[in-house]
């Protein structure tokens, strides 16, 4: 994730390419067969809560 996202602060801030790019790197953290480092899954705690209140604030049907 870039540090322009880290530093986002409000999903309204993330382009709908980024937000397409913080879920592709999730499912690629998600599908990984070795166990995730503690940064990895803070990372992805991070990640979940931009992806939901992104597709809150642009209506979630919209991104299913």
């Amino acid at each position: 994730m870039s540090a322009s996202l880290q530093e986002a602060a409000l999903p309204s801030d993330i382009s709908e390419i980024e937000y397409h790019l913080i879920v592709a790197e999730f499912d690629a953290l998600w599908g990984r067969t070795r166990r995730l480092s503690p940064a990895e899954s803070a990372r992805m705690d991070y990640m979940i809560c931009l992806i939901e209140a992104f597709e809150a604030s642009r209506g979630k049907d919209s991104f299913n």
